[in-house]
């Protein structure tokens, strides 16, 4: 019987498409209905499983515009464009607010839907979600007070959101 012998690797190097979030990759995360969509870029989140359930996570400020959406409507998708095509959106998307102009229109792309849930339309991989669960992060939760110095010195916390991912669609 042989030796195994493990080799460690980069966790970037074994995730992939809609299942890697950070660095590079990053996603459009839109929510809202056929009236009134809105789309936010985040670079965090992740795929986890619990309750039996297959789920994205996803954290979001209580200033983000897109938060009244995923609110209201408890469904939201998350939009993963070809890096190389769109990257010069990554910083307006994420930086200009819904409720001071169209950016989707601005940004030249477009939105469909899957059973009512927005999406973007450009999108090599979409996640689309329902919501089963959200929290404010609150400060004594932090282990480490270093991140609260670092990421939230205006006491602006994330809400987290774990949603059960409903469908998943591939160009």
């Amino acid at each position: 019987m042989g030796l195994h012998v493990f080799q460690p690797v980069e966790l970037d190097e074994i995730l992939e498409g809609a299942f890697k979030f950070g660095g590079d990759t990053w996603a459009l995360l839109t929510a809202g209905n056929e009236e009134k969509a809105n789309t936010m870029t985040i670079s965090w989140g992740g795929i986890t499983h619990i309750w039996d359930k297959t789920c994205a996570i996803i954290y979001v400020r209580e200033s983000r515009y897109t938060k009244e959406f995923i609110d209201a409507q408890k469904k939201f998708s998350l939009s993963f464009l070809h890096h190389d095509t769109y990257k010069s959106l990554k910083k307006y998307l994420g930086s200009v607010s819904g409720r001071d102009e169209d950016k989707i229109k601005n940004a030249k792309l477009n939105v469909n839907f899957d059973d009512g849930v927005p999406f973007i339309d450009e999108a090599d991989n979409v996640i689309i979600c329902r919501v089963l669960y959200k929290q404010l992060m609150k400060e004594e939760c932090f282990v480490n007070g270093r991140l609260i110095a670092d990421y939230y010195a205006k006491g602006d916390y994330h809400y987290y959101y774990i949603a059960e991912i409903k469908k998943v669609m591939i160009r």
